[in-house]
């Protein structure tokens, strides 16, 4: 079962910004072939972790999601939790040296409330937005040391919101493991506006032929929260300060040096 190559190319993030539509168009072209579900979830499983055998296990996992393997130029995982923790990414990189990795982006306060929507539709948040969010800092102790081997918590990828914001750090550790011309980055923006554009620049990035493909709606829209206006331009300032350093130009990861 693990004859399967592994994955060369990842959207590794962020979540609620686009990856889902991401992943079903590049899915359409033949030379792309999308794990089953979409997310393997290999590198966030604490198992893998635990594992004394990583590289093992990494292959057992994906050959799981991989029946319908054919011959394809690229094996896409699309997990946007990859990202989130270094361990992730780092994992990810260590075991899938030549992969490549595109990255959707999304205005951060915006993000964080379509995953408060999200995780509210669950039934795992009781808090208002405003409470949710000030209450992150408390709620994500530990998140660096206890996730990576720890059982599924909640409160670190269900009650995430502001966190996963941090584009700036996320993308330094991204580019410690992987070199930049193994990155591009979007906006979540450009795939809704430039719809044929930017999957041309995807073609390219990847050297495969372009294809034509649909912007067909994958999802619907998420449910609108809103805090008030101050709290908004706090948290915008709070965002463009810790994510100075990032600046995406369509397709490419500038200032990380």
């Amino acid at each position: 079962m693990s004859s399967y190559p592994l994955p060369n190319l990842f959207i590794p993030g962020v979540q609620k910004a686009g990856t889902t539509a991401l992943a079903s168009f590049l899915a359409q072209h033949p030379d792309i072939c999308l794990v089953e579900g979409k997310e393997a979830h290999v590198f966030d499983d604490p198992q893998y972790h635990r594992s004394a055998d990583k590289l093992s296990f990494a292959r057992d996992k994906y050959a799981g999601k991989l029946a319908h393997y054919n011959g394809e130029k690229y094996i896409l995982d699309a997990t946007p939790i990859t990202m989130l923790h270094p361990q992730f990414i780092m994992s990810a990189a260590r075991t899938c040296k030549h992969a490549k990795y595109i990255v959707m982006l999304r205005d951060p306060v915006e993000r964080a409330l379509s995953h408060y929507a999200m995780t509210k539709s669950r039934g795992l948040e009781a808090r208002s937005p405003a409470m949710a969010f000030l209450l992150e800092p408390w709620r994500m102790r530990g998140f660096y040391k206890n996730l990576p081997t720890s059982p599924f918590e909640s409160k670190y990828r269900d009650q995430s919101y502001l966190i996963r914001g941090l584009y700036s750090k996320q993308l330094k550790i991204l580019k410690n493991y992987v070199s930049t011309y193994q990155v591009m980055c979007f906006e979540q923006n450009d795939l809704a506006r430039e719809h044929t554009l930017t999957l041309k620049k995807i073609t390219n990035f990847l050297e495969i032929a372009e294809q034509p493909i649909e912007p067909n709606r994958v999802f619907e829209s998420d449910t609108s929260y809103r805090v008030p206006s101050f709290f908004y331009t706090l948290l915008m300032g709070y965002y463009q300060l810790v994510n100075s350093e990032v600046n995406i130009n369509h397709n490419e990861v500038r200032k990380l040096d």
